[in-house]
């Protein structure tokens, strides 16, 4: 049963967490102040937000703990990321779901926090926000980060176009929208967390990740059939997923991603502005109907995140 959270208003108040990797001070003020000016907000940050263990921000049951604290609060309507990096799966086993149950909150985020996203929807039928975290607030273009704040205000954002993206299997495709990056659902597969995509709408995106890492996680979602009865998919930034200079010759990661995913048979297309960039990351309703016109190169949005 979808719980859709409530819309947010100036004043209100927004909870800031870090459940992944430490945040870099410097780019996460920037953020804050870009956040500020874009919309009003009553934002309480997370203690761990200064913290650092390895690559976490602070150990597990402290990012746990936080992310409890920031569910559980009356007063927030929205819980907003600070960064991906890596951690927020070894959280989602001990996440309690019952908090977001009773009060439903605005989730954002991206990267890592896919986990969060996915688990969300899976375990409260929660719709979210993936979209940019704190981090690469300050560097985003005005109409990024307008789309955020729509998003938060509970309108439908309109439509996003992919510039210069190539078209497998055209056609117009509707499906709830499951968005997230390409390496974080493949760790999610047979986790409780993992979201069926059966007459889903997937959108993906991925960093880092040379080709033929692209090649096994795609091969293994498909192996896993964790791709069956998908209705068409969205690619995103594929950033810094190309072979190194000098590296072994083979095909890019783009071109890994259209060979693996023309095997679907549905509509495919690449070239949306949204991920890794430090310009661009355009923030999609999670979890909401959408419709991909494949042959306009066209994603279309059709119900809010959160009610008015």
């Amino acid at each position: 049963m979808k719980r859709r959270p409530v819309a947010v208003r100036p004043g209100d108040r927004a909870r800031v967490v870090a459940p992944s990797g430490p945040v870099p001070s410097e780019r996460f003020d920037r953020g804050l102040r870009a956040l500020r000016r874009a919309i009003d907000l009553d934002l309480v940050l997370a203690p761990n937000l200064v913290e650092q263990q390895g690559y976490f921000a602070g150990s597990d049951a402290l990012r746990l703990a936080c992310l409890h604290e920031a569910f559980a609060d009356p007063e927030a309507r929205a819980v907003l990321c600070a960064r991906g990096g890596y951690g927020a799966t070894r959280l989602l086993g001990a996440l309690d779901p019952s908090r977001l149950q009773e009060d439903p909150k605005i989730l954002v985020g991206f990267s890592d926090i896919t986990a969060l996203l996915c688990w969300a929807w899976v375990r409260v039928g929660l719709p979210s926000i993936h979209g940019p975290v704190v981090t690469q607030l300050s560097t985003l273009g005005p109409d990024d980060m307008q789309r955020l704040v729509d998003l938060l205000r509970g309108e439908v954002p309109p439509p996003l176009e992919a510039a210069e993206g190539t078209v497998i299997h055209g056609g117009t495709v509707e499906g709830t929208l499951i968005a997230g990056n390409l390496e974080v659902l493949r760790a999610l597969v047979g986790t409780r967390a993992m979201p069926s995509l059966a007459g889903a709408i997937l959108a993906i995106e991925d960093v880092g990740e040379r080709p033929y890492r692209l090649d096994r996680t795609l091969t293994h979602l498909m192996s896993a059939g964790a791709l069956r009865g998908v209705r068409g998919v969205a690619v995103g930034q594929l950033t810094g997923c190309d072979e190194p200079e000098g590296g072994q010759y083979g095909p890019s990661g783009l071109e890994v991603v259209v060979e693996r995913l023309s095997t679907l048979g549905v509509p495919v297309v690449t070239g949306f502005p949204f991920g890794h960039d430090s310009e661009r990351n355009a923030a999609l309703p999670f979890g909401t109907p959408v419709r991909l016109a494949a042959d306009d190169c066209t994603m279309l949005f059709l119900e809010p995140v959160a009610q008015a």
